[in-house]
């Protein structure tokens, strides 16, 4: 088993030598794989089997970020099902903090019974999680990619209005569009963008909540620790002490 980042800025075409769980911690790209075409954010995680090919189409002047962890085959057949999922699974505040957990672990020199253990339990909470979503038009997957996209290079949006008038559509029909394809409301999937560039912030040693809260589109510093503490378990002092350690 192998831990490793990977930030890419240039697209790219591969093919996968060993099974891979990926996160994506930070950015957006479309991403094709053998049985799926589309946008992924830092709110999924795809499986990867040996022999598949990627593609990967990066967006001009963004960096993304992932964090790939290879597994053995030995590793991989006690973990993975036999049929793997074909598209991208999302993932919970909680798994994703878990395997942030693990590449600072993995930083400090963990050894390989504790990483295997946290990559276990990581891999049963990921694909324990339901991930079927609703059929829908290949109009309406366009419309909540370009949404998703607008979200995930500000989450801090603020104006559903001025969201639905970059997209050129009425309030209701984004509304419903956005639900239909993705499962969610626009609001829970902002909110959660949110707190996963908090995340990456606070990875990153951001000492400052207030300005961390407002550059994000919280009301304040209460508010982000709330939100924080509700989707995560802990406090945004805890997470950047655990992840920073």
């Amino acid at each position: 088993m192998r831990i490793l980042e990977r930030t890419e800025t240039l697209s790219a075409a591969q093919t996968v030598t060993g099974y891979r769980l990926v996160f994506v911690r930070r950015g957006l790209f479309r991403l094709k794989l053998p049985r799926w075409d589309g946008l992924v954010d830092p709110l999924v995680a795809y499986v990867q089997a040996p022999g598949a090919e990627q593609r990967i189409a990066h967006r001009p002047e963004r960096e993304d970020a992932c964090t790939v962890i290879a597994l053995d085959d030995a590793l991989a057949a006690d973990l993975l099902p036999a049929r793997l999922p074909a598209r991208p699974l999302i993932t919970n505040g909680r798994v994703d903090l878990a395997q942030r957990t693990l590449l600072a672990k993995a930083r400090q020199g963990a050894d390989e019974f504790e990483l295997t253990d946290r990559v276990s339990l990581i891999a049963s909470q990921l694909l324990d999680e339901r991930h079927d979503l609703p059929s829908a038009p290949a109009s309406h997957h366009r419309l909540a990619d370009a949404a998703r996209e607008l979200l995930g290079t500000d989450p801090a949006w603020s104006s559903f209005g001025a969201l639905a008038g970059e997209l050129r559509v009425s309030r209701p029909h984004l509304s419903r569009v956005f639900r239909a394809v993705t499962g969610e409301s626009l609001t829970s999937f902002r909110a959660r963008l949110r707190v996963r560039a908090a995340l990456d912030q606070l990875e990153a040693g951001q000492q400052n909540l207030a300005d961390l809260a407002a550059e994000l589109g919280f009301a304040d510093h209460a508010h982000l620790t709330r939100t924080l503490r509700a989707e995560l378990g802990s406090t945004p002092t805890q997470i950047r002490d655990l992840l920073r350690a």
